[in-house]
């Protein structure tokens, strides 16, 4: 029997599916086998002594416990050498399969590990469910404020962490994450690759980041991947990997910084609307569909700016960014309209640009 308390290591199966021995030792596994040697070392004892002592069914039950508890004996002793030399061995084998039953239910239940691994299995269960999600590869600082703002968006997300400690933090957290090397196929299969809708790698090293859109494109060809860079020359590497968008945080922190000091006003003004939660401002991607209300209608006449007191900023089409379209401009399917409102008024906005 293993010592208790080992981890064992990392494991996931190449189907995807999630086993539940991720960085513990399966102690329920062990529970069970301690208690089919107990109940198969009573078994032996009552026909040994029912053999060697002709004891009655009911006195070898009540001898062989009495036996492995070691609580003594008084109306019913071994009289033969048989016996005792058997007594003397069940002695032996019972106290120690008692004593480790007993330091595993300990373990299971003073150190929190059977609430821990049943948390565990629960989450384990709700990432092989995951449909239309994103996997987040890495959680440090970067990748934390990813967590944050795909929460305030309400978006489904598994994170892929290999640091122990961060993949604690964010267990207890009760944020859904596997422990692993986002850089692998089983690791990522157990994310759920195949049904995600996009991978956001935010490793601090591009090497990383470049091996982990590889993977992943490799898995999914046409999964959608924003990658992390810290150096000009890896955004090129990530591109020819497969990553949709590249994003620098530094670049992205000098350029925040300096519209913070030559444009306040403006920067107040985005800050507020993407990251201010109190504001029911927001941006919104809105896509038109062919069979929608909207499809072949003006922008004047869809009603987006009266009815839903929203504003177009721009209209992406075959691949091209139309930047602050005229009244005239006719809505086609298959656009992507970049909209200024209200949430509640953008909400409906998308229903009715949906099949109508």
């Amino acid at each position: 029997m293993p010592p208790l308390g080992l981890v064992s290591t990392f494991t996931v199966r190449r189907d995807g599916k999630i086993p539940f021995e991720v960085n513990f030792v399966p102690l329920l596994k062990q529970l069970k086998t301690i208690l089919a040697v107990f109940l198969l070392t009573v078994i032996i004892g009552v026909i040994c002594y029912m053999a060697l002592e002709h004891f009655s069914f009911l006195s070898a039950i009540y001898f062989t416990i009495v036996t492995i508890f070691a609580v003594g004996y008084g109306d019913i002793v071994p009289v033969t050498a048989a016996g005792r030399i058997f007594t003397m061995l069940l002695i032996v084998v019972g106290a120690g399969i008692t004593y480790s039953a007993l330091s595993l239910i300990i373990s299971l239940t003073v150190e929190g590990r059977l609430k821990k691994m049943l948390g565990r299995r629960g989450m384990d269960r709700m990432i092989a469910a995951m449909k239309n999600h994103i996997i987040v590869c890495g959680a440090g600082r970067v990748g934390l404020n990813v967590l944050e703002r795909l929460q305030h968006e309400k978006e489904i997300f598994v994170v892929v962490e290999n640091d122990q400690a961060i993949y604690e933090r964010l267990l207890e957290q009760k944020i859904p994450v596997l422990h692993g090397d986002s850089t692998r196929d089983e690791v990522l299969l157990a994310a759920g690759i195949e049904r995600a809708k996009g991978l956001i790698s935010t490793l601090s090293h591009d090497a990383d980041n470049v091996y982990v859109t590889l993977t992943a494109k490799s898995l999914k060809p046409d999964l959608m991947i924003v990658a992390r860079a810290e150096r000009f020359e890896a955004e090129e590497k990530l591109r020819r990997a497969g990553a949709n968008t590249v994003i620098f945080p530094s670049v992205m922190g000098g350029r925040q910084m300096v519209a913070a000091m030559t444009k306040p006003v403006i920067m107040d003004f985005v800050e507020n609307v993407f990251y201010n939660q109190e504001l029911h401002l927001d941006i919104a991607e809105i896509g038109v569909a062919t069979e929608s209300s909207l499809a072949g209608v003006t922008l004047a006449k869809s009603g987006i700016k009266d009815k839903f007191n929203s504003i177009v900023v721009a209209i992406k089409r075959d691949n091209k960014l139309l930047t602050n379209p005229s009244a005239d401009e006719v809505l086609r399917g298959g656009d992507i309209m970049v909209v200024l409102g209200h949430r509640t008024a953008l909400a409906e906005l998308i229903q009715l640009a949906k099949v109508h």
